[in-house]
């Protein structure tokens, strides 16, 4: 039971004892209701912490984001629920704080009484991000790896995994990964990019410029850099960087960058300048081509050696006419951590509940 509903809990049972059971005086009541509500007070201060800072941070009003993280902050000192603490831990880590979302996390998963093996499952994912800050990338793997060994799956386990094997090299394993969720629909813009990816390491780049085109059809603009690099990449294959520059610019226009991502502004500023220059375009070409796998990781690779083989402008102008498959009826399920409070979690904050 969440430790603050306790202690309102046992407050208010002190002050209808007193009431019921002892013959005390209005002055004494009304000291003991005020000492009570004091006590309901500073137990229910987190979730105050927490829908305040919640509200600032859904604004997306960057210049304060540092009140929201400080409040983020207050909310895991004064103690909140499981589902909350990972939520808020994932938030302050991908906004630069890895420490304070470290030790939350951590403290949550060091509890015997957790068994809910969803929470468990989302506190490791949350927790491996703070190790994929750190290029601890295999700790970031096996805490993924472990919540594989259990039944509890989600988009976020999925993409977190993908990443580290990405990171890794681990393109055997992340195919595996890709081929796991693909089994069921995908909808999250995220999955549906990683399946992109998927067929861009068979060298399928006929089929990941049809996917790939349908997505940014269908969503327009994304949160995250991926997709935008990843359409770069696709036109680089076909030789033409001007249309890579494209694509390179909208992600500068429409991201809005994370502390902590795989693809930073410096990389896509260092890609346009280079495929830009007259002077280095061609070696970025082929590197870019060449070394696909250090761009899904957000590197920068210079390989000078030798000519190479790009994809044909024909293949892509047969790509370009093939007939995008029509939208499906689901719309498309963004499941990075959601800040946005439904009217269940309003309820449920109100009544400081369980998870």
């Amino acid at each position: 039971m969440d430790k603050n509903r306790i202690v309102v809990c046992l407050a208010l049972m002190i002050f209808v004892m007193a009431f019921v059971l002892f013959n005390i005086t209005g002055v004494q009541l009304l000291t003991l209701a005020i000492m009570c509500i004091v006590i309901i007070l500073a137990a229910k201060r987190a979730y105050f912490y927490f829908i305040r800072a919640n509200r600032i941070y859904s604004a997306k009003d960057i210049s304060r984001y540092p009140e929201a993280m400080e409040l983020y902050r207050k909310t895991l000192r004064a103690g909140i629920s499981p589902k909350y603490t990972v939520l808020v831990s994932t938030i302050l880590i991908q906004e630069g704080d890895k420490a304070s979302g470290k030790a939350a996390l951590e403290k949550l998963l060091a509890r015997k009484t957790l068994r809910d093996e969803q929470i468990t499952g989302q506190a490791k994912c949350a927790l491996s991000l703070a190790y994929y800050v750190d290029k601890d990338y295999e700790s970031a793997l096996d805490l993924c790896r472990q919540v594989m060994q259990t039944k509890y799956r989600d988009n976020v386990l999925y993409i977190n995994m993908c990443t580290y094997l990405l990171a890794l090299g681990k393109v055997k394993e992340f195919k595996e990964t890709v081929e796991e969720f693909s089994k069921k629909t995908v909808t999250s813009p995220a999955l549906l990019d990683l399946q992109i990816v998927y067929h861009m390491l068979e060298r399928d780049y006929r089929n990941a410029y049809v996917m790939l085109d349908s997505l940014f059809e269908k969503a327009g603009t994304f949160t995250f850099a991926d997709p935008y690099v990843h359409m770069a990449q696709i036109w680089i294959h076909y030789h033409d960087a001007d249309k890579a520059v494209e694509y390179l610019e909208k992600a500068l226009e429409d991201v809005v960058f994370r502390p902590v991502t795989i693809i930073s502004p410096d990389f896509i500023r260092t890609l346009i300048d280079n495929l830009r220059n007259p002077a280095r375009r061609e070696i970025a070409l082929a590197s870019y081509d060449r070394k696909q796998i250090d761009l899904f990781n957000g590197i920068v690779p210079i390989d000078n050696t030798g000519s190479w083989q790009f994809g044909s402008q024909e293949e892509i102008r047969q790509a370009r006419t093939l007939a995008i498959e029509a939208a499906k009826e689901e719309e498309l399920d963004d499941k990075e951590p959601n800040v946005e409070l439904t009217d269940e979690d309003e309820a449920w904050l109100k009544r400081h509940g369980e998870d």
